[in-house]
């Protein structure tokens, strides 16, 4: 099996690529016929994703020129810039998208209109594949996060292909692909900065929910492919989150607070380990990295886009993950007392790490 390819339905593969952060998924479905095949690729990713795409579309379909499909969730050039490059090699294939994905698309240029097939034009968002039989259907994500997002039900697999919409940065510890509780943090970080309002969210659930028979497997462009009861809890969790704009309306006052005394342990971190100090700037400054809840200038945090509870939790969690084993509860502490400096709220406890003492006698 090639590396970073999981099969996670009947004939339905992803390939997820190596970002550490903010990884993207590439989906591929193959749709058996008795005479034929219908291959298709969803969100095909960046130029730097050709070679990968290449060489697992001929494992799982004999090569590049044998795609049919290419499907495209939405506009966006981390799932779509490669798409001149792949259309050049699969001289067949045919590119499924909303009107309002296809208008910006095709400004990459080299892509014949003859190419693209619009969702709009279907006779019904459910579509049956005349060569294998297969029914698929088009499920609107309208402003979530742009408004030609679309989503593609398999009926066979019970898999929605969500697009971004309950994707999420990478916050899972461990191997796979399959999400658990953890991966929520990314989940909800990710639509708090980018899905517009909580309005559009909650549209969006509602028309997954009218999906008969109900996914089973949620497989969305970023982060965690979610199955099972997580299905239906992240589901619920993110219709009654704020996101967005609703986000920047809601009134926080212990906004400004939260940012005194997290740049007040940042400056006292600078004498307990300025190392570290530099790697937590570094990893939080959304000039380097545009998932960044953070908004620094110089070594210092000015705003976020985040709850104050959120943002403070992704810097314990940085704090977690850079800090030197050694080290870890001392800084930690530091950073409760900054906190509480400043009465900011927070429920972090420091964890003592007891040594288990051998048996010395017999």
């Amino acid at each position: 099996m090639i590396k970073n390819l999981f099969k996670i339905g009947k004939d339905f593969f992803l390939l997820k690529s190596e970002e550490s952060d903010f990884h993207r998924n590439i989906y591929f479905r193959v749709f058996r016929g008795e005479k034929r095949n219908v291959n298709m690729i969803m969100d095909p990713g960046t130029k730097q994703d050709l070679n990968n795409i290449i060489t697992v579309s001929k494992e799982l379909f004999g090569g590049i020129n044998n795609l049919d499909l290419i499907f495209l969730s939405h506009q966006d050039p981390d799932l779509t810039s490669i798409l001149p490059s792949i259309v050049a090699i699969a001289p067949k294939a045919k590119v499924i998208a909303s009107i309002d994905t296809w208008r910006l698309v095709k400004m990459y240029g080299d892509i014949s209109e003859k190419r693209f097939v619009a969702i709009e034009n279907f006779k019904s968002d459910v579509l049956t594949i005349k060569a294998t039989g297969h029914r698929v259907r088009f499920v609107s994500a309208m402003y979530c996060h742009f408004r030609g997002a679309m989503m593609l039900y398999d009926y066979e697999n019970r898999i929605l292909f969500s697009g971004d919409f309950l994707g999420g940065v990478d916050t899972r510890k461990g191997e796979g692909v399959f999400a658990d509780e953890s991966s929520w943090d990314g989940i909800k970080i990710f639509h708090e900065i980018y899905m517009p309002i909580s309005g559009a969210v909650k549209e969006t659930i509602d028309r997954i929910s009218t999906l008969n028979p109900f996914p089973e497997i949620i497989a969305p462009q970023h982060g965690d492919v979610i199955k099972g009861d997580l299905v239906v809890e992240f589901m619920s969790r993110l219709y009654d989150l704020t996101v967005g704009y609703d986000l920047i309306k809601k009134v926080e006052p212990e906004k400004e607070l939260t940012i005194v005394a997290i740049n007040d342990f940042l400056e006292q971190l600078k004498g307990v380990s300025p190392q570290l100090g530099r790697e937590l700037i570094d990893s939080i400054s959304s000039a380097g990295n545009f998932t960044s809840p953070f908004v620094t200038k110089g070594d210092a945090i000015t705003d976020f886009k985040l709850p104050s509870s959120d943002a403070i939790k992704v810097l314990w969690d940085k704090i977690e993950l850079l800090a030197p084993p050694d080290k870890e509860n001392e800084i930690k502490t530091l950073f409760i007392a900054s906190l509480e400096q400043y009465n900011v709220p927070h429920k972090f406890k420091i964890e003592e790490k007891i040594e288990e003492i051998e048996d010395l006698f017999d």
